[in-house]
């Protein structure tokens, strides 16, 4: 459902890419319970506005009006399965929902009461893990572009000719006890493959 924040940001040149894990909950016995995947953590690309996505993605986690979501409620009400109470209990138990609800999006509040699905009536402790489930997307989103974007990893490249020879010289001189063999072998070692991260000095060979 996170597809317009991803929209969002991309609208401002900035790409988000969230990561998911799956999560193996067991039940009080011990049984299985449902797999489910939940956000950990985001990419974000070094490109684009960073501070106009960040203004954007926070408007995704605007609350519904009290009374908008006592209306979901009472939708709800009359779909599922519950026991009867009296009317003050009845009473009491929308307005504490409706308050703790307005913790999270108006969108996310209204799919997970509207949109899912319940047999009987959902107690707090489940409708807290389904909204919480539903807005961890954003809230990583909005983590990621306020740390902004990790570093790039610096070009890495072979040395030239001119670094080799150098680098021999100092190995050389810092080991003068130990055999040429064993030094040409360490050198040889410490300048396999791409292992530089600056440009080559001027002069040198590319």
């Amino acid at each position: 459902m996170d597809k317009a924040a991803v929209s969002r940001a991309l609208s401002h040149g900035v790409g988000l890419r969230v990561k998911y894990e799956f999560r193996y909950p067991e039940g009080p016995n011990g049984e299985h319970l449902p797999s489910y995947m939940i956000a950990v953590n985001c990419d974000v690309s070094p490109t684009g506005d960073h501070a106009a996505a960040l203004a954007d993605l926070r408007n995704f986690l605007t609350p519904a009006p009290v009374r908008k979501i006592e209306e979901w409620l009472a939708e709800l009400s009359v779909i599922v399965a519950r026991r009867q109470d009296d009317p003050f209990a009845d009473e009491l138990r929308v307005s504490v929902y409706s308050a703790r609800l307005t913790r999270f999006p108006a969108d996310v509040v209204r799919s997970v009461l509207i949109d899912q699905t319940y047999k009987f009536w959902p107690t707090w402790e489940e409708l807290e893990k389904r909204c919480k489930a539903l807005v961890a997307p954003r809230i990583q989103m909005i983590a990621a572009l306020e740390r902004g974007p990790e570093p790039e990893e610096p070009k890495r490249r072979e040395p030239t000719a001119d670094e080799r020879s150098r680098i021999q010289d100092l190995v050389n001189e810092m080991f003068p006890a130990v055999s040429q063999e064993w030094r040409d072998a360490a050198v040889a070692e410490a300048l396999k493959g791409e292992c530089m991260a600056d440009e080559p000095s001027k002069g040198g060979e590319a």
